[in-house]
């Protein structure tokens, strides 16, 4: 009996830019949305703009940490501050039940001038730096990271879930994030070999993680030992990639990149309408 051939999954197009995240919104939720971005932009003149697509897509802000997403809904447009939880909001206006985002719902650009959105987006600022005062930044992490990554063989960086990636083939095999503005390293590695790391400061189960698969947390701020955390993105790459990829590595094959060097920090992108 002849084998059914599977449906071809149609990829979306990357998100560029801010238009292509309202494009497909109502005219009442461009407005919003647009107004918005006017907001943010005119009271953080210094931040980064990046989008995310997927169902919803989303454009994010960024100083020396995330401060806020703008995500347009079918019939309002949301904002989240990634340090919503910590924010002054003595009348709860912002939802959500997130340990860590809350957002402010906003039906028309008249709801721009009923909430403290100003004041919220200057305290999360004002968090991010007290949090990363004196340490590397997510963006100083991440120059390492694609240093280290990219020059592996047929690796990429994606924007997943908001969050950068690194892929081998299409198969996740270490990212960058935040936690309340501080970066952290996530990647793979043996189950005994995890349970043994995950002994020393710095490093701790990843919240995704199922138990025994190995994936873990890594907090460069305390656990700062580079040339180890070089060998364990490496080693990351080594447990996901697939043997002949593997082979290419051993080959001595190393993309034509140069070895990373923690002290030099990566650019943001220019934002784009």
């Amino acid at each position: 009996m002849a084998k059914k051939k599977k449906a071809a999954v149609r990829k979306q197009p990357p998100i560029k830019s801010f238009s292509a995240v309202i494009r497909d919104c109502a005219p009442e939720v461009r407005a919003t949305a647009r107004a918005l971005r006017d907001l943010v932009l005119l009271e953080l003149p210094d931040a980064a703009e990046r989008f995310s697509g997927g169902r919803r897509p989303l454009a994010m802000y960024r100083t020396v940490a995330d401060v806020c997403w703008i995500q347009p809904q079918k019939a309002h447009c949301n904002l989240y501050f990634t340090r919503g939880t910590e924010l002054t909001d003595p009348e709860a206006h912002l939802q959500g039940t997130s340990d860590r985002f809350r957002y402010a719902k906003l039906r028309t650009v008249a709801d721009l001038d009923q909430l403290p959105l100003r004041g919220w987006l200057h305290e999360s600022v004002a968090l991010n730096a007290a949090t990363t005062k004196g340490g590397m930044t997510f963006q100083e992490v991440l120059a390492v990271m694609q240093r280290v990554c990219l020059a592996l063989p047929h690796t990429k960086e994606t924007l997943t879930w908001g969050i950068p990636h690194f892929r081998v083939g299409e198969k996740i095999f270490c990212g960058c994030s935040e936690d309340k503005g501080s970066p952290r390293i996530g990647l793979k590695m043996e189950t005994f070999h995890a349970e043994v790391m995950m002994k020393l400061p710095g490093i701790e189960k990843a919240p995704y993680s199922r138990k025994g698969d190995g994936w873990v947390s890594i907090d460069p701020r305390r656990f700062d030992d580079w040339d180890e955390i070089e060998k364990l993105l490496v080693g990351s790459y080594r447990l996901i990639a697939p043997k002949r990829t593997v082979a290419l590595l051993d080959a001595g094959h190393q993309g034509g990149r140069k070895r990373a060097s923690p002290s030099r920090a990566g650019k943001s992108s220019p934002r784009s309408r």
